[in-house]
């Protein structure tokens, strides 16, 4: 089952965008002065439990949190709802459905309001929050940065799912996303799945795995030579294990490169993701580069899901130990 069709307010979250990401680290200093000094990020604040708190160039008061944990684990994953009403019409929602979560009102984060948290089928925990909201893009909003790279906002992660399909069933029915496609293999066996909340291409995603956990975490860029730019000064500095890219994918046609924090995660840095402005007529805005027109949701076959670029490093592959 292909899990799309038009936008339905009676079955959202309310999910707007991508918030924030937290993920373990047995270092979280040195693994937030790694993405200071190499990726781009401000480091804002760092707590007595051992947090670090690192901004990008967006409006968000933090995109990225390292927290003393098992190195290369997921914490959570954060998203934007309007407001504290959501929460509680997500709230009520999965009771409903009979999924357990859990209504924080006093969060032990900084700088950080009530929220919502609940587990995927694979575990990862996931968090609704009011935050800033904005009506394009956090790229288009902010003005060029002057320093590379410049990750500007947190949009989507990939979670690694044993039970793919459940996870895909879990993104559309619970979480109330909409897939935008999803790469199957000649088999007939999913491979990856993506969904959005708004109009860009995708917020969430899972990809098919032996183990449940983080497949990559993503950051936007203002525009291709901002990613451009970014690839080329770590691969200058020669301190930035670059694993893929730069390469402009099929599925959401984005222009992206892949790189390892500290950690061995696999980060990607993005832009001119696909957008979704209308939902009732069921195509991406069209852009030049796009092999169908319209571009539906649509299904893709692995190693044929690159518009141009190169193949992953083996690095990409790589399990972090």
């Amino acid at each position: 089952m292909f899990y799309s069709g038009p936008f339905n307010t009676l079955h959202s979250l309310g999910i707007d965008r991508g918030n924030y990401i937290a993920v373990h680290s047995n270092n979280p200093a040195a693994a937030a002065q790694y993405a200071v000094e190499n990726m781009g990020f401000y480091l804002v604040h760092a707590d007595s439990e051992g947090r670090h708190y690192l901004a990008a160039h967006g409006l968000d008061t933090y995109s990225l949190v390292y927290t003393l944990g098992e190195q290369g684990r997921l914490d959570h994953i954060s998203y934007v709802v309007p407001s504290a009403d959501d929460l509680l019409a997500a709230e009520k929602r999965f009771t409903n459905l009979g999924v357990k979560s859990e209504r924080i009102e006093r969060s032990q984060l900084w700088r950080h309001g009530p929220a919502l948290r609940f587990a995927s089928p694979g575990g990862q925990i996931i968090e609704l929050v009011p935050g800033v909201l904005v009506d394009v893009p956090m790229a288009a909003l902010v003005a060029e940065p002057q320093t590379t790279p410049a990750p500007v906002s947190f949009d989507h992660a990939i979670v690694r799912a044993v039970d793919v399909g459940a996870t895909f069933e879990f993104a559309s029915r619970v979480m109330g996303l909409k897939e935008s496609a999803r790469i199957v293999a000649p088999d007939g066996i999913p491979v990856l799945g993506f969904f959005r909340c708004h109009t860009l291409f995708h917020c969430f995603g899972a990809a098919r795995s032996q183990y449940n956990g983080l497949h990559h975490m993503q950051f936007t860029l203002k525009n291709p030579l901002a990613v451009h730019r970014a690839f080329e000064q770590m691969k200058e500095r020669g301190k930035v294990e670059l694993i893929w890219g730069p390469l402009r994918h099929g599925p959401g046609h984005n222009i992206a490169t892949y790189h390892h924090n500290q950690d061995a995660q696999v980060v990607e840095f993005f832009c001119e993701l696909d957008q979704m402005k209308d939902e009732e007529l069921g195509y991406f805005e069209p852009r030049p580069w796009h092999r169908d027109t319209p571009q539906r949701p649509k299904l893709w076959t692995p190693g044929a899901t690159s518009i141009w670029g190169p193949t992953p490093e083996e690095g990409f592959h790589r399990v972090p130990e």
